[in-house]
């Protein structure tokens, strides 16, 4: 898994919840995180920089099923990654053929944001991170993991609804590593987690709606 802390960091539960999940479902999962705060795809894709040192000696070890990339979000709003993505795309298709590529599509700010003088709302920044991350996945050969749209769905469903953001309107309340997590394993094992039995620190009865919002987006 690759990218910054919305990949894993202070307070992220997103790695212990995928594997938590993994466990109590009888499925193996091993991960190795590569993150690094704020942090861009074009360094992780940049041989010459100290991560991106980092990403591509874990590819030459060549026994990854998946790579997961996750890209900043304002940079994935400027749609300025696509030539990053093709660079990392191609060397991991040289090194390791049969490791498969994910784009892991985030959330928008909870309450939009100015990215390069224009201001987007939530609805917005959100659309324009899918068409941006699809468009990434569909010129490398890579798959999609939305969960910046299981975000949306869940804002939009019934019933109570937990915050699924910290106070700094980008980071994740436990509440959105959960479902952050539920989307990553529906888009590793290509199998619904409506199956796991493992709820966090988040309850059953919110464990088991996300759950379904995760098991509804298609990769």
């Amino acid at each position: 898994m690759v990218g910054n802390s919305l990949t894993y960091g202070s307070g992220n539960t997103t790695i212990r919840n995928l594997k938590k999940m993994a466990e109590k479902s009888g499925r193996k999962l091993a991960i190795k995180q590569l993150s690094y705060n704020n942090e861009k795809l074009s360094n992780w894709a940049d041989p010459a920089h100290k991560n991106g040192k980092r990403f591509y000696k874990e590819i030459k070890r060549k026994k990854w099923d998946c790579i997961i990339l996750q890209e900043q979000t304002d940079t994935a709003v400027k749609n300025s990654f696509l030539s990053a993505a093709g660079k990392i795309c191609e060397y991991i298709r040289s090194e390791s053929p049969q490791t498969e590529i994910i784009y892991n599509c985030t959330w928008a700010y909870k309450k939009g944001r100015r990215v390069s003088g224009k201001y987007y709302s939530f609805n917005k920044m959100q659309k324009k991170m899918n068409h941006n991350y699809k468009k990434a996945a569909n010129r490398t050969g890579g798959r999609m993991c939305w969960s910046g749209k299981a975000f949306l769905d869940y804002r939009k469903s019934k019933g109570q609804k937990k915050n699924l953001y910290k106070r700094d309107n980008n980071h994740a309340s436990k509440y959105g590593w959960y479902l952050n997590a539920c989307c990553l394993y529906k888009s590793i094992f290509k199998v619904s987690p409506v199956e796991c039995k493992y709820y966090g620190d988040v309850g059953k009865k919110q464990a088991k709606k996300m759950q379904k919002i995760a098991a509804k987006r298609i990769g």
